[in-house]
């Protein structure tokens, strides 16, 4: 007879595959049925919003108030700028590889960021070494492009002349906002050495001035705001700080100074180190909150009840280990200190059982 085990066991492996095997299926066609719509890639995974939950737990907890709530929400926020700075610096003040010697790639390492121009790359390298044209055509004002990829599938290219756009039908740029290897096919066709301004995908770019963007790319991005003088000072200071970080790391003795000067600058421009007097702490506490403290209090916190039932029962073992951890009292009868007092002394027990015995008797 078939063991029970074995056909569950192999019950669940075939259970297991299938599932498997639907996820598969539905995470490749999620692309296929929403690739009309500019979803910035978001649709792809549910790993990013995963990465922001993780992130916020760092800085939170479940059982904190809201003040600690905004606190613990400001130091995340921090932590972003901080890390988007650093960021910011590495990509105006590094200089990617360039795998190619294709000037389209030469003008995308710099415009796009270091995460953008990896993904711009690589659609480039295939353009390069992958994407061959099957046939062209012109249709009214549009040159009409067939080209064929590494997966033996043919796109379609269209090129306006009288827009000067392109559009392909794999919508990738629509989709996510980065140049497909189609279109950058066609550019290197035409000899275009730049990419044309409308193909550039603000999210991608390097300045930290783009205009947030929602359902859709705007035409009138601008890709480059001039900041005030404020900003651009705190930008530089940024900059300058990473410069001294990059090069200082390794050495203990020159981190070590570098800090010690920091610590001398930071009370010397913060003024720290004074002692406040109450009134100004409370100032200070005050102007943190947004709100002062109003001068009669009519709302009070509740009075703590013991409740029935409230704690829990002691064993006897307990009991008397608290009893024994009491210190010793006199009894008033014997004279003696231990555990009793003179209406529970054994020695007048002893005393009185004896006088009942001897009236008995």
């Amino acid at each position: 007879m078939y063991p029970l085990w074995k056909h569950i066991f192999y019950t669940l492996k075939n259970f297991c595959h299938y599932s498997e095997a639907y996820l598969l299926t539905n995470e490749l066609q999620v692309p296929a049925f929403f690739r009309d719509f500019p979803m910035s890639s978001l649709i792809k995974t549910t790993s990013i919003s995963e990465s922001q939950n993780i992130f916020f737990k760092r800085y939170s907890k479940s059982r904190s108030n809201l003040v600690e709530f905004l606190m613990n929400y400001n130091n995340a926020l921090d932590g972003q700028r901080s890390n988007n700075n650093r960021l910011e610096y590495l990509d105006f003040n590094t200089i990617p590889t360039l795998k190619t010697n294709s000037a389209l790639e030469k003008h995308a390492s710099t415009i796009y960021s270091d995460s953008g121009f990896k993904l711009i790359q690589s659609e480039i390298e295939e353009a390069v070494d992958n994407v061959t044209m099957v046939t062209v055509s012109n249709i009214g004002e549009n040159e009409i492009y067939v080209v064929n990829d590494k997966f033996s599938k043919n796109w379609t290219v269209s090129y306006s002349t009288s827009f000067d756009s392109y559009a392909c039908s794999c919508k990738m740029f629509g989709r996510i906002g980065l140049v497909c290897s189609h279109i950058f096919w066609v550019l290197r066709n035409k000899k275009i050495k730049l990419i044309p301004n409308e193909l550039h995908g603000g999210r991608w770019l390097k300045s930290k001035f783009v205009k947030a963007v929602h359902c859709g790319f705007d035409d009138d991005i601008e890709t480059f705001i001039v900041a005030d003088e404020t900003k651009q000072e705190y930008r530089d200071m940024h900059g300058d700080f990473y410069d001294i970080a990059r090069l200082i790391e390794g050495d203990s003795d020159k981190i070590r100074a570098f800090r010690q000067i920091m610590a001398e600058g930071r009370k010397e421009v913060l003024g720290e180190g004074n002692v406040l007097s109450i009134s100004e702490k409370r100032l200070m506490i005050e102007n943190f909150y947004g709100s002062h403290v109003p001068s009669q209090i009519d709302v009070h916190p509740p009075d703590v009840v013991k409740t029935k039932g409230c704690g829990r029962r002691l064993s006897r073992l307990e009991k008397e280990m608290r009893e024994m951890s009491k210190p010793g009292r006199k009894c008033g009868k014997c004279g003696e200190v231990g555990r009793h007092d003179s209406r529970n002394c054994d020695k007048i027990h002893e005393e009185n059982n004896k006088k009942k015995r001897r009236n008995q008797c």
